[in-house]
């Protein structure tokens, strides 16, 4: 890590936080690899969805770059009883009180 004449106490002295950034810069930021995947993942899907037959399923970018996806783009975890309260809500008669925690 050490760069630009720096020396190792130079490298030291930095605090934690901004070596964190340094650290997101070089693996995921401006000259990272999480652009890199994503550009070079659209850019496949667009090729085989181009060169696939019509009753062939298309590709995705999440079908391409299949465990690096959930990393770059993070879903958001939904519980199944949150699922079924949303459902529920929707119902003419519904009631908090029946849901409580």
């Amino acid at each position: 890590m050490i760069f630009n004449g720096h020396t190792p106490q130079d490298i030291s002295a930095i605090d934690e936080a901004t070596m964190n950034e340094i650290i997101v810069m070089y693996a995921d930021g401006v000259i990272g690899n999480n652009g890199v995947i994503r550009t070079l993942g659209s850019l496949t899907a667009g090729v085989f969805n181009y060169m696939r037959s019509n009753n062939a399923p298309p590709y995705s970018l999440k079908s391409i770059i299949d465990t690096i996806y959930p990393y770059i783009y993070r879903e958001p975890e939904v519980d199944p009883s949150d699922a079924l309260l949303v459902f529920m809500s929707q119902s003419p008669n519904f009631s908090m009180d029946k849901f409580k925690r």
